[in-house]
């Protein structure tokens, strides 16, 4: 939602994971809902792969320029699949992580275009990203 403005401005398109604030959130442009999955989970690789089907058929419908994410496992298959049709990828580290890397964060930074971490303890953990502060 802090992107809202951003969004109504340019052609855009929101992708969550279901539940949530999804269905409270004003959202007037279009926007995905995908399952939330926890790596956990007895039926795990089913759902992942499911999930990079899902991710595909959105960005090839879509066709974004950049993929602006701040991370949960649901967001690499976008990532990869976007960085794989030469699509910008942002990824902003959550804020929650202050000392250590979030699994997403460890998936992304290899790729990412843009890494921005919060706090400045992380750029022991990602030296190539940019520390912005707390930004929600």
């Amino acid at each position: 939602m802090c992107l809202k403005k951003i969004a109504d401005e340019n052609n855009s398109f929101f992708v969550t994971e279901e539940g949530g604030q999804v269905n409270d959130a004003d959202l007037n442009g279009k926007f995905y809902c995908v399952t939330q999955i926890n790596r956990r989970e007895k039926h795990f690789i089913k759902h992942f792969i499911a999930l990079f089907h899902k991710a595909f058929n959105i960005l090839k419908k879509e066709k974004p320029d950049a993929i602006i994410t701040t991370g949960a496992l649901a967001a690499f298959p976008f990532c990869l699949i976007g960085k794989l049709m030469r699509k910008k990828v942002i990824y902003i580290e959550t804020f929650a992580r202050v000392n250590g890397k979030s699994l997403t964060g460890r998936l992304v930074y290899p790729f990412a275009d843009i890494f921005l971490v919060q706090w400045k303890e992380m750029l022991k953990c990602y030296p190539k990203a940019i520390y912005v502060g707390g930004i929600f």
